[in-house]
């Protein structure tokens, strides 16, 4: 009888372990896709924040615009002293140039535009101007408030009227 010998061959892998470097280029290029779209998502949140809180800001101011004017007109004794103080007649002509009203204990009416929080990203500026809707009687009179506000290069408005008349004297 014939002796046969089997011989067992075994490959022999080297078994290396550890990360090589494409692994480690790839998981750095993808680590560096999620943090810069992680960084742009947090960017844009604020930025619509800000502009968000501002829009609501400049909408309020402008209502209270209007609501002082009318508070200014109905602290007046007539609607011709009313319209002596915005007119021009006595040093102030919120027709022909931009006005805005301050409510210090006293309202009144200040020539110019006015700025609220200047110098921060929350700066807005407010003014409005009177036209005569009543053809030169000014009889009745349109308010227009405008405030504005600056995202980075982008100014933003919010725009807001209303009419005014002697009412009381009728």
């Amino acid at each position: 009888m014939i002796k046969i010998k089997h011989t067992k061959t075994t490959n022999i892998q080297n078994n290396e372990s550890g990360i090589g470097l494409v692994e480690t280029m790839l998981a750095l290029g993808i680590g560096l896709i999620v943090i810069t779209s992680m960084v742009s998502l947090s960017i844009f949140t604020l930025r619509s924040s800000l502009q968000n809180k501002l829009m609501l800001a400049g909408t309020q101011t402008a209502t209270q615009q209007i609501e002082l004017m009318r508070a200014f007109r109905d602290s007046k004794v007539s609607w011709d002293e009313f319209i002596a103080d915005v007119d021009g007649t006595n040093g102030i002509n919120c027709f022909t140039s931009d006005c805005h009203m301050i409510d210090s204990g006293v309202t009144t009416v200040v020539a110019g535009e006015n700025t609220l929080n200047p110098n921060t990203a929350e700066e807005l500026k407010k003014s409005f101007r009177l036209t005569d809707q009543s053809g030169g009687a000014k009889t009745l009179i349109r308010v227009s408030v405008n405030v504005s506000w600056k995202i980075g290069a982008t100014t933003k408005y919010a725009h807001n009227y209303t009419e005014l008349s002697g009412w009381r004297s009728k």
